[in-house]
């Protein structure tokens, strides 16, 4: 059911030409062209609008590499899996059945507890002047609040409210020419957001892949309703680690004014913006971990005993 996560490539932008043969995956954007062996890839992401011809789309899934497709803000368009498991149904059977609330309440946890070890280890490597008085109590006490909360909205709003106030916090770290003041919906106007957003659509196709492996139904979410909604459970808890912190990070260094373009309407990132982000993104986003929580969930649930993910 769960196997060895081969190469993922990801082709980002806008322009690509995406080909394959029967045994490599040739991908040119201008007069830049890549050239991988297919039996490698596992998974190919591709953010944007390129051209990919169907020998690509063919030879991919003969080769077991699963093909995920995002638009340009990083949301989810739809992916193209080789195979499902054949115990497929039986484990979606069993999802269905699990208790929601108890499972929202553990990714909760997980999203939460990452978010305030983001701060505090911010806090602790630079200045805690980006606190207001009493928020990080507050962060606490939202903690050791959750378990005791009955209905699922409480769970979500609690949880929203968490998320909110780290992207607010956080915003204080960057520089304010950025004009990234809060988490904002597609599409964005900053160049920060639209980071975040590039960042999430890598670290979701990392954890779509698992989660099909698995046979679970990635709609089938607990905290998260709708499309993806098991997805954005999963991959909450690893965002602050994961992207947040190196998106910050290279807010934090500064953006020259060449490598992104913020409009009324959306905010473009460059090429060469988008090549640092995916060289560091690769060095941080650890599929191992996501691996682990996702097989962790299914077994979990065809065995009736406890679901302990360890983010």
């Amino acid at each position: 059911m769960f196997e060895d996560v081969r190469e993922w490539v990801t082709v980002a932008g806008s322009g690509g030409h995406i080909r394959a043969t029967r045994d490599i995956l040739t991908i040119r954007k201008g007069a830049d062209e890549e050239r991988y062996d297919i039996s490698k890839v596992g998974h190919l992401i591709i953010v944007g609008g390129h051209n990919v011809h169907t020998s690509a789309v063919v030879a991919l899934v003969r080769a077991g590499t699963t093909i995920s497709f995002f638009d340009a803000d990083g949301r989810p368009a739809g992916q193209i899996h080789p195979s499902r498991p054949q115990d497929a149904g039986t484990i979606r059977a069993a999802q269905q059945k699990v208790s929601g609330h108890s499972i929202a309440l553990i990714f909760a946890q997980a999203a939460i507890n990452a978010r305030i070890l983001a701060i505090e280890r911010y806090g602790n490597a630079h200045s805690w002047d980006l606190l207001y008085e009493g928020e990080l109590e507050f962060l606490h006490r939202s903690r050791e609040e959750l378990p005791f909360l009955i209905r699922m909205e409480e769970v979500r709003r609690l949880h929203k409210l968490v998320a909110d106030m780290y992207y607010e916090i956080m915003a204080r770290t960057v520089p304010p020419e950025l004009n990234f003041r809060r988490r904002t919906r597609r599409p964005h106007t900053d160049p920060v957001n639209a980071m975040l957003s590039f960042g999430y659509a890598i670290i979701y196709g990392s954890a779509d892949v698992a989660i099909s492996a698995a046979g679970l139904d990635p709609d089938l979410g607990a905290l998260h309703e709708g499309a993806g909604g098991l997805i954005y459970d999963v991959i909450d808890g690893f965002k602050p680690a994961m992207i947040d912190e190196t998106i910050f990070s290279r807010a934090r260094d500064g953006i020259a004014a060449r490598d992104y373009e913020a409009g009324d309407r959306r905010c473009y990132l460059s090429e060469d913006l988008i090549q640092n982000l995916l060289g560091s993104i690769r060095r941080t986003l650890d599929d191992g971990p996501i691996n682990a929580v996702v097989r962790d969930y299914a077994l979990a649930i065809l065995s009736g005993k406890e679901f302990s993910p360890v983010y």
